[in-house]
């Protein structure tokens, strides 16, 4: 992975690999596969194919599309999440494989995926118009992206700022201290942070918006499934910020 921008992505996101992994194991053990799973399995192109799980982190999402029969492939540009990913799919039985590699330079030919899946990935994104034809370009004609995310690092909104901190300390007050999976220098987190697209930008408006112009079709979103996803404490926590769900299609004539 030569990529200067995936390198410093990957370095971050390797720092947290350990502290991310560590709520993805309270996920399996809880309700929260189910919930999760019938979204995907709701929104999915197809019963069953070739799916792309970007971004898949300690490879909660490759784990769960495996037990529904798809092949699937876990990519993220931090090698230890790729190791965690590895070792979780093996720990739970499930078939899955897993390369490090940057989430907008994909080494796959055109038209290789039929389902292209990711969750609080797009949020990390440096430049998402070349992220998401990137994902285009290797999905099957009529082939689908579904992705989960949320306005993590928006900071324009000073309102939204202080709705967060106050969802924090309710959480605070009943279940302790938020999580907080990072576990690296100051100086890796900064050059992280200088990345970040969406740090001024609303969303899923923007991907409402420019989706199309990547070259998408039906695009769907759903502006708010924390309730629908989330345990109570993490909807508690996350009260202000709203998860979205956004399912986009390669049109069949491409």
């Amino acid at each position: 992975m030569n990529n200067k921008e995936a390198a410093i992505v990957g370095k971050r996101w390797s720092f947290c690999a350990e502290g991310y992994d560590s709520i993805i194991q309270e996920e399996f053990e809880g309700e929260q596969p189910y919930r999760w799973s019938r979204l995907l399995q709701e929104n999915a192109p197809k019963t069953c194919g070739r799916a792309l799980d970007i971004g898949t982190g300690p490879g909660f999402f490759a784990v769960l599309l495996s037990r529904m029969g798809w092949e699937v492939t876990g990519i993220d540009c931090a090698e230890e999440m790729v190791r965690t990913a590895a070792k979780n799919a093996a720990a739970l039985g499930v078939k899955a494989e897993f390369y490090q590699m940057d989430n907008h330079h994909l080494n796959y030919s055109d038209n290789t995926f039929d389902y292209i899946v990711s969750r609080n990935v797009t949020w990390i994104l440096y430049d998402p118009e070349e992220a998401f034809k990137e994902w285009l370009r290797v999905l099957k004609p009529g082939g689908r992206i579904l992705y989960f995310d949320a306005n993590w690092p928006y900071s324009k909104d000073k309102s939204f700022l202080e709705a967060q901190k106050r969802d924090e300390e309710a959480y605070r007050n009943q279940y302790g201290e938020p999580a907080n999976t990072y576990r690296g220098d100051e100086e890796t987190e900064e050059k992280f942070k200088s990345l970040l697209f969406f740090d001024k930008v609303w969303r899923p408006e923007w991907d409402e918006r420019h989706l199309p112009d990547c070259g998408y079709c039906n695009v769907r979103v759903i502006p708010r499934v924390n309730e629908e996803v989330y345990s109570e404490s993490k909807q508690l926590l996350y009260r202000s910020v709203p998860m979205f769900l956004v399912t986009a299609d390669k049109p069949l004539d491409q």
